[in-house]
């Protein structure tokens, strides 16, 4: 190993080596800011080491029937078990259907994850962001931190969430905010809140409006239609979010208030009451399929059973209570473009004055 870092949250550190200086960068580019650079000689926990296959080497590309798979909900990545002795379990790991697989060994006694890709794959590389955020999500989840479907963004320090139903308008609120209010990017999709009220943004993805752009010729485009409303957006990794649109992110920071979209047409903002704050959370809270993505029910990073993670598990309720609270009843099409902030006045700090 030629490059490493130990990364941290509070008192997880992670250590990551690898072979080539662009899988290095690219794992940091997906955990930080959301945790930051310790020194490099920082005790850590575990060891991520990622590798480049050398030429010629077998990839296990054909494997026979009768294994064990996993295979992980979005986009259709799965995990095959090929054997586990000696304290050391190989797996197979492909990033998407049809990809010849990268291979993944985990050694438990050494506390240490290898990851060996073949050169140039972009694609397969991949896995070490989603090893990395296995490591620090399954923890955290099972020291009672709660995982919610949400965006946020934070506005002089303090985070600013936004809940919604399934496309609901949560990526346009957030990307508003960082265009129009100032704010730092934290997560438009998922977002983790800790018992101490801590939000930490939790990007895999980051979906910006293509309205909201104008350029949309960087990144992805995805064009459906969601309840006969037709859905124009532009898809980034974290770094392409960054680096593309110049978009500052956020560290994890104390939870300042709420925001919750209601795609009644009426075009108001209100004060939102604390059954109607409960509902919404609880909502955020049912996330199965997300939550699977982010623990680590193989041991890959040596993280706690699921068993563990539910166990301390706190109840939704109460989790986003004690801040300002408000409801903006705007239908979902109008959202990129309605009079959001001027409506918050007065009801949320921090908004209404734009930049």
């Amino acid at each position: 190993m030629h490059e490493h870092e130990v990364v941290q949250f509070r008192d997880l550190r992670l250590r990551v080596e690898a072979s080539a200086s662009e899988m290095l960068r690219s794992v940091l580019e997906m955990v930080v800011p959301t945790c930051a650079v310790a020194p490099p000689h920082a005790v850590s926990q575990w060891t991520l080491q990622v590798q480049e296959r050398r030429p010629g080497a077998d990839n296990e590309g054909q494997l026979p029937g009768g294994r064990m798979v996993l295979e992980l909900p979005y986009g259709g990545r799965r995990l095959t078990m090929v054997e586990a002795t000696g304290g050391v379990m190989r797996l197979a790991a492909a990033y998407r259907p049809g990809q010849p697989p990268a291979g993944i060994e985990v050694d438990a006694r050494q506390r240490v994850t290898r990851l060996v890709v073949a050169a140039g794959d972009a694609v397969g590389l991949r896995w070490a962001d989603y090893l990395a955020r296995v490591f620090f999500a399954s923890r955290l989840l099972a020291a009672g931190w709660r995982m919610l479907h949400a965006s946020a963004v934070a506005v002089e320090g303090r985070a600013l969430v936004f809940l919604a139903g399934r496309h609901g308008g949560k990526s346009t609120l957030a990307h508003r905010a960082v265009r129009e209010l100032g704010a730092l990017f934290m997560a438009d999709d998922l977002v983790l809140i800790g018992p101490d009220g801590t939000v930490m943004g939790w990007p895999t993805r980051v979906a910006v409006p293509a309205q909201l752009l104008h350029d949309t010729a960087v990144g992805r485009r995805e064009r459906t239609v969601v309840a006969g409303v037709e859905r124009d957006r532009v898809l980034f990794t974290p770094a392409q979010h960054r680096a593309a649109l110049g978009i500052g992110y956020s560290p994890p920071v104390p939870l300042g208030a709420v925001v919750m979209v209601d795609g009644d047409a009426a075009g108001t903002c209100a004060r939102a009451d604390t059954e109607v704050l409960e509902r919404a959370v609880a909502r955020a809270a049912r996330i199965p399929q997300q939550l699977l993505y982010v623990s680590d029910p193989l041991g890959l990073m040596g993280g706690p059973r699921l068993a563990d993670q539910a166990a301390a598990e706190p109840p939704a309720e109460g989790l986003l209570a004690g801040v300002p609270a408000a409801v903006v009843r705007v239908a979902v099409e109008h959202l990129p473009s309605a009079p959001v902030w001027q409506g918050l006045e007065g009801i949320i700090p921090r908004v209404g004055r734009g930049r």
